[in-house]
């Protein structure tokens, strides 16, 4: 599916607030709510919106830690158990397959270090073939996101 500029500007105004009427949206970018209906209904059929979701303060939900947990397997084989493992575990927020010593990275929210240690090894260390782990802890986060640069002309001009 190709997009155009207008549909570049409608996803820019839905990462940036999913509960952005679709009226609001069609006056932004010059179109009628049924048209705007339409190509939101389209770029959800072809993936380019995965689905809305309410984004929550981890800390607010008593989940204040986070920390990234780089993971070694003792074998490739055991890749498709490891990613339906950790698949399973609402802890595990990201999983990036990674080049160099370690095959995985982890980002892991927990309500505090012995939480995260109960996590690591009653969880993380029970799924098959996972050798080792590495664990560090965030101490602050300066930058969170989940927004894409998909104005980059709106980003120039702040």
């Amino acid at each position: 599916m190709t997009i155009d500029d207008i549909d570049l500007r409608i996803l820019d105004m839905l990462q940036r607030n999913g509960r952005m009427s679709q009226a609001k949206i069609a006056g932004a970018v010059g179109l009628t709510t049924p048209s705007v209906n339409e190509r939101i209904k389209k770029m959800e059929r072809h993936g380019m919106i995965r689905g809305f979701v309410a984004i929550l303060d981890h800390e607010k939900m008593g989940l204040p830690l986070t920390a990234y947990v780089d993971v070694a397997l003792e074998h490739p084989r055991h890749e498709k158990s490891f990613i339906e493992g950790i698949s399973k575990l609402l802890g595990v927020q990201e999983c990036h397959y990674l080049a160099g010593e370690y095959a995985y990275r982890l980002k892991v929210k927990a309500a505090d270090p012995a939480t995260l240690a109960d996590f690591l090894q009653r969880h993380l260390l029970s799924i098959k073939g996972v050798e080792r782990t590495r664990t560090q802890i965030s101490l602050a986060s300066k930058k969170e996101s989940t927004l894409l640069p998909l104005m980059p002309d709106r980003e120039a001009k702040k």
